[in-house]
């Protein structure tokens, strides 16, 4: 009787030691989820977790109305990078910089910590990361004649030569005035993302060095050169088809055989097994001739509310699913490209294949993350109706003049 007094004593102690951690996260299969959260609870018995998975549409406004609440929850959040300067402008997240070594900020890729600091501090720890490339159908181009390219980054090819291509394997089988086959299709055909290493390759920066000044930048005339590219591939060579603006519907029309080649992200090497009849290669993301390598990156980071009242239990749960053991089994649930050196050697029998490692030398040398100012959502915004502009056919020129003086709008209100 008296041990089981004693042991009632002891498990009341726990549950009233206990802290509750509030947790606002992208909404993955939550099946996926919760195996990291019980692999975290079994290491920290006394801390529960409270997680609320937000669909990815509804995602950055709960984010937006949660932290504008001001009562120090959630006590972590999912954090979409580009979001990060906006968060840490207005005092939404912890800065982590006494709470993490330099040997622990070494284990992530230069890109993903830039990604995660504003004005010199950092403020989001990297949970993914990512990279693009052209992906390229065998069997179409085995049809027509074309050699493979290479998957070599040292023999990428220009945007010229990709252009070229794409011309060759536009077809229309049966003379109805629209392709069969495309010869490019571009996985987020809108999105500065994917779309900034154009312009970017000619020499372009993509917003002034404090973040708040478009003028001048996405006006130039190396960014108005490679938007001129962009509506040349839908509306003078038609070798691209205009309105595909969902990824999903992108990556059908690459793994159908409706084009020969996408522009699309490294998550396909593990999204196109929907498609089992495509053999597929992947060379480098192209480069403009005379200019530079670039490619884009950037993805998920985990954040601390500068407001939370549970600041050891928020750093335990950070450090814990951004660390090493977390990512390696999330990556093998998941597909997300992770951020740390350490899982990439963790899992040779994953991204020991050639395609893996294009993207990791990608993600090590050429990638260059999204420009940091507190508006880029406004920012990203007005670029992405620009760009849907351009590619059904508005004067590139133009567009980009008329965009630029609405997102400097937006942007002063940020000074």
């Amino acid at each position: 009787m008296r041990r089981l007094l004693v042991l009632m004593i002891l498990l009341t102690g726990v549950l009233l030691s206990a802290t509750t951690l509030e947790v606002l996260w992208m909404g993955w299969p939550k099946d996926q989820v919760m195996q990291l959260i019980n692999a975290f609870k079994e290491e920290n018995p006394t801390i529960e977790v409270e997680i609320q998975l937000v669909p990815f549409g509804q995602l950055f406004q709960t984010i937006e109305v949660r932290l504008a609440a001001g009562d120090g929850t959630p006590d972590v959040f999912i954090v979409d990078g580009p979001n990060n300067a906006s968060y840490a402008a207005r005092g939404y997240l912890l800065a982590l910089d006494d709470y993490y070594t330099d040997e622990e900020m070494n284990d992530w890729f230069k890109a993903s910590i830039e990604e995660g600091s504003y004005n010199g501090k950092f403020y989001s720890v990297p949970y993914g990361t990512s990279s693009a490339g052209i992906f390229y159908n065998k069997a179409i181009f085995e049809e027509y004649g074309i050699p493979f390219p290479s998957e070599s980054i040292d023999e990428r090819l220009t945007w010229e030569e990709i252009a070229e291509i794409a011309k060759k394997l536009t077809k229309d089988t049966n003379n109805d005035g629209i392709p069969d086959v495309w010869g490019l299709v571009i996985e987020q055909i809108d999105r500065p993302y994917l779309l900034f290493p154009l312009m970017q390759s000619l020499g372009a920066q993509v917003l002034s060095d404090d973040g708040f000044v478009s003028q001048g930048y996405i006006t130039s005339q190396e960014f108005v050169q490679g938007a001129t590219f962009y509506w040349k591939l839908f509306n003078e060579w038609k070798v691209s088809p205009q309105g595909v603006s969902d990824s999903a519907i992108a990556r059908e029309y690459f793994g159908t055989g409706k084009a020969a080649m996408m522009l699309g992200n490294e998550w396909n090497l593990r999204r196109l097994a929907q498609y089992p009849g495509v053999d597929y290669g992947l060379t480098p993301f192209p480069y403009f001739e005379g200019g530079v390598a670039v490619t884009p990156t950037g993805s998920w980071h985990v954040g601390i509310n500068s407001k939370t009242k549970k600041l050891d239990a928020a750093l335990k749960f950070t450090k814990f699913i951004t660390g090493r053991d977390a990512v390696v089994t999330w990556h093998l649930l998941n597909g997300i490209a992770p951020a740390r050196y350490d899982v990439y050697e963790a899992l040779p029998e994953v991204f020991g294949n050639a395609m893996w490692q294009l993207f990791f030398n990608e993600m090590e040398n050429t990638a260059v993350p999204r420009p940091v100012t507190p508006g880029y959502s406004q920012y990203e915004l007005m670029l992405r109706e620009a760009f849907n502009s351009i590619h059904y056919g508005a004067d590139p020129k133009k567009t980009l003049e008329d965009a630029a003086i609405r997102i400097d709008r937006e942007l002063r209100r940020y000074r």
